[in-house]
Parts: structure tokens; C-alpha cells; sequence
């Protein structure tokens, strides 16, 4: 009995304890919330940072929520007296903790971003979680445009890339992964990139394609096409379109569904030369014709033949392109390493032979499966 009453006791002094707020109405008026940060340098090596904020305002007299746009900017030999010298510009505490997007322009990667990465890995304000992307293009044009939308530019981001994560042309990173692969040997880590594009009435930010860094700094920039490409070799695919002609229409085209996708990675080594070996199973569906089709076993048999050896050309293209420029996008260093550990190879991927092996499996029309 004396135990259920000291238990009665207990719960009374500790239920108040849980019952604790984030903030209060007081509270949120003073704090201004980051929603993304742009990481620029400039002709002096300085570094610049950009803090696109949102202001909200709350009170128990109002059912709805009100917030102001707020774009600051700070300038620092370091990325730590830029992100203090915001600080003085605003009157309200800046709160990191709903950022969505972490912005690197061209200029500062081919620089180097090593600076703005120790700042967000080592400063605890900062989350890890958030995208990060290669911006190519002038700050002032990407602030004029988000500064006259309505979504706010971290957020609107987030939501781009995922509503195309199915998208074979788009990457994606975030700055956790990047931080785990920059102590790789390879180091070497491919960021999705975002430019500005003429739209019908106005223009919009869009993601496609991406960009190469290594050793913290920008190597080479990877348009949609190769895009495409790489996501298909290193098994990032699972929908997605195939196009190619119509064999009996001489201006029509057939769009292919990918339906699944799969590619497995191997790796052999004799002493001397490497290969990597990809075998690739990809079920398709016919989706669309343009012009006159008859659709019957033996169309089925050549869109699995040409559509076959175009896929394999595209990853030997792609694969011997870097290859040749000795980047090592396709973790050769690091299937050596599991495969063949104590092997000690410099710079394996100018050693390395590509063997593709395609199976394009075609479902014939729709998402019916042997439909004819």
C-alpha cells in the first residue's frame, strides 16, 4: 500500500517534467528559421554564405500563420566569420535546425569547399541530413527568382528531388554521404546540380545531371544524358523511359517503360589487369508508338536486340570517357578492395577493362505482362 502511494507520488512530480514545449508563442516571434544555405567565394578568395530564411509570426489571437521571406548575406575570410557577420544583420536568432539544402556555387567548388564542409560537419547548429547540390549559374539571378516565388528555396528543393527520385537524368546527395566518402581513398563523390531554365512564362530552378568533386573541389560537371547513363551503371534505375526509332515508321519513335531494373557489379583480377564486369536485367514495356506499329514476337525480338547493344554502348562510353581522364566515378578502388584486399594497385582505374552483359527483357505492351 505504502508502494502504490510513493508510486502515486513519484508520477505527480514527474508528469510536469514531459509536459515541456519546444517553443511558445513568445519564443518563435524572435527566431528567424533557415530553410537553405548558399556557399559562394569571391574574387578575393573570401567567403560568402547566403541564408535564406523564413520569419514566422504566431499569436494566440490569430488561427492562421504568418511568416516573412528573409534573405541574408555575410562576407568572412573564413566560412565561420561569414556565417557571424549574418549574425549582425539580423536582430532575430537564426535557427539551423529546419534547413533543407546546402548550395555550393561553381566558383566556390572549383575553389575548394572543404572550408564551408568543416564548418557544417563541426558546427553543431548545422544538421547533416540535407541535400547538397552544385549550383551553375550567378547567385544574384537564383535570388531574384526565388525571392520572387512563393515557395521558399530549401523547401522547394527537397520536394524536387523527391518527386524525381525515379527519375534516371536527376542525382542526389546529401551531405552525410559526402562526409562519409571523403575519408575514401578514392575521394571522389558525384553531387546532383541544379541551374536555372527558360520556362514557358517565366524561370524555374531545375535539377539534372550532376557534378564530380574530388578532393573537395569540382573536377567535372555530368549533363542529363550522362546522367542517365552513370545512374544505369551503378544500379540507381528502377523506372525510367527508353526511346528509340520506330523500324516501321521513318519519323515515328517507340518510348519504352522500364518496369525494374537491375545491375550486378563484379570484379576479377589477374595480377596485372582489372575488369570490371556489369551484368544488367532491365524488363521493359512498350508505352508508346508513334506511327504505324504491328506489334507481334518478332518486333519484341528487335527491340530486345537494338535497345541491347545501345545500353551497352552507353556504359562503355561512359565508362571509358572517365576512364581516360583517370576519375574513378565508378568505385573500382573500392570493389578492389572488397574483392582483393591485399592487393596494392595505383591508380586501378587506368587498368581496368569494361565486360557488359545486357538482358533487356520486353513485356510487350503496357504494364500487362505478355501482352501482345
Amino acid at each position: 500500500m505504502k508502494l502504490k502511494r510513493l508510486s502515486k507520488i513519484l508520477a505527480v512530480f514527474f508528469i510536469p517534467l514531459l509536459l515541456v514545449g519546444c517553443f511558445n508563442y513568445r519564443d518563435i516571434n524572435k527566431v528567424s528559421f533557415a530553410t537553405s544555405i548558399i556557399f559562394d567565394t569571391d574574387d578575393f578568395g573570401r567567403a560568402i554564405v547566403y541564408v535564406d530564411c523564413v520569419k514566422p509570426y504566431r499569436s494566440t489571437n490569430e488561427s492562421s500563420d504568418k511568416g516573412k521571406r528573409i534573405i541574408y548575406k555575410g562576407i568572412g575570410k573564413t566560412a565561420l566569420e561569414a556565417l557571424r557577420d549574418v549574425n549582425l544583420a539580423s536582430s532575430y536568432e537564426l535557427n539551423y535546425s529546419q534547413n533543407r539544402a546546402y548550395i555550393f556555387t561553381e566558383k566556390a567548388t572549383r575553389n575548394g569547399i572543404k572550408r564551408y564542409v568543416d564548418l557544417i560537419n563541426n558546427n553543431q547548429e548545422f544538421q547533416i541530413k540535407p541535400y547538397m547540390f552544385i549550383y551553375f549559374g550567378e547567385v544574384d539571378e537564383l535570388l531574384k527568382i526565388t525571392s520572387s516565388d512563393e515557395e521558399y528555396l530549401g523547401l522547394y528543393l527537397e520536394e524536387l528531388v523527391h518527386k524525381n527520385k525515379r527519375n534516371p537524368r536527376a542525382m542526389r546527395a546529401n551531405i552525410n554521404d559526402y562526409l562519409s566518402n571523403s575519408i575514401t581513398a578514392s575521394d571522389t563523390y558525384i553531387v546532383g546540380a541544379i541551374e536555372i531554365r527558360e520556362d514557358a512564362l517565366d524561370k524555374k530552378i531545375e535539377i539534372g545531371g550532376g557534378a564530380i568533386i574530388k578532393d573537395n573541389k569540382l573536377v567535372e560537371k555530368i549533363d542529363s544524358k550522362d546522367a542517365m547513363s552513370y545512374n544505369l551503371f551503378m544500379n540507381n534505375i528502377r523506372r525510367g523511359t527508353l526511346e528509340m526509332s520506330n523500324p516501321q515508321s521513318q519519323q515515328g519513335f517507340i518510348t519504352l517503360d522500364i518496369l525494374d531494373n537491375s545491375t550486378e557489379s563484379k570484379l576479377k583480377y589477374d595480377g596485372e589487369n582489372i575488369t570490371l564486369v556489369k551484368n544488367l536485367e532491365m524488363k521493359v514495356s512498350v508505352a508508346e508508338i508513334q506511327g504505324r506499329l504491328i506489334v507481334d514476337n518478332e518486333l519484341l525480338k528487335y527491340i530486345k536486340d537494338v535497345k541491347e547493344e545501345e545500353i551497352e554502348s552507353y556504359l562503355k562510353d561512359i565508362f571509358n570517357k572517365y576512364k581516360e581522364k583517370q576519375i574513378d566515378v565508378f568505385e573500382v578502388e573500392r570493389l578492389l578492395d572488397i574483392y582483393y584486399p591485399k592487393a596494392a594497385v595505383y591508380n586501378p582505374i587506368a587498368n581496368t577493362n569494361l565486360e557488359v552483359n545486357v538482358n533487356l527483357i520486353v513485356e510487350g505492351t503496357g504494364l500487362v505482362k505478355d501482352s501482345l
